[in-house]
């Protein structure tokens, strides 16, 4: 089985461009090696590929929801959906503990290409792995009308502005801050992930200097919560007021009011997308 990410190629070869990935802990049955790489047949997707053996280790015999073959879908999607509560990630689309291959955390996002129906009846996701993601506590941006719970939704561009929704309803729409061209806020589906009440900015932790023209060391930066892994979020911006044009390193900065009122409403999962225009 796999120990970590593992890239799928055609040939063994670094060059080869890989065709996919294999998530940390897929079973695969070795069938030969040519110097350092693996030929391996994956039991899931009932293919061939390359990988570099030292992603490998001894492993179980895989439960038979690994192998068994996958429904028809009943929905044709591609869409990145954001899970709003924690939960699983399944070989197969049952609820059966043998059918589960791992966990799913709220804020966790995952690329969909359709819907099926699964064992128990219900609707579940197909990733691009072809796993399965049960349909209840995800948030699909293509369907957003008719989303019941909390998401946000920032719009860049011309005048940058964050606005809440619950369900349907506005809650409040705020000004905000956006990235410079050099530091542009990413564009796309999101969740809040991780958050800090009070904590030190500094550019270092970027790899950029503090006497650089970009630099900077900002304590006590209130009410911070992350959306991507690299550290764009949502902040007080007490240092610049320019709310509605340009100025961050890619965070969306707020006033003090609407970020400590963000901070108590939103919480980790709540869906965010992020829209040029």
């Amino acid at each position: 089985m796999t120990t970590g990410d593992a890239s799928l190629r055609s040939q063994p070869d670094i060059a080869d461009n890989r065709f996919g990935f294999a998530r940390p802990g897929t079973p695969l049955q070795v069938l030969g090696y040519t110097g350092d790489w693996a030929y391996v047949y994956n039991p899931h997707t009932q293919g061939t590929t390359y990988v570099y053996s030292n992603l490998l280790a001894p492993g179980q015999a895989p439960p038979r929801y690994v192998t068994q073959p996958a429904p028809p879908l009943v929905q044709q999607l591609q869409d990145t959906i954001v899970l709003t509560q924690d939960s699983v990630l399944a070989w197969y689309p049952s609820p059966s503990q043998d059918a589960r291959f791992m966990p799913l955390l709220a804020g966790d996002t995952e690329t969909v290409i359709g819907a099926v129906v699964g064992e128990d009846g219900a609707i579940w996701y197909q990733t691009n792995d072809f796993c399965y993601v049960p349909s209840n506590n995800v948030f699909v941006p293509s369907q957003s009308d008719s989303f019941t719970g909390r998401w946000l939704v920032a719009t860049l561009t011309p005048v940058t502005t964050v606005v809440a929704y619950d369900g349907q309803t506005t809650v409040r729409t705020m000004l905000a801050l956006r990235g410079v061209p050099r530091f542009p806020t990413p564009t796309g589906v999101f969740s809040i992930v991780r958050r800090v009440p009070n904590e030190t900015m500094d550019s270092m932790t970027l790899g950029i200097p503090h006497n650089s023209p970009y630099g900077y060391y900002v304590k006590n930066v209130l009410y911070t919560q992350y959306f991507t892994p690299d550290g764009a979020s949502f902040h007080d911006n007490y240092w610049s007021w320019n709310f509605g044009g340009a100025g961050s390193h890619g965070c969306l900065g707020l006033s003090f009011a609407d970020s400590k009122w963000l901070w108590d409403w939103a919480s980790i999962g709540v869906p965010v997308i992020v829209n040029a225009a």
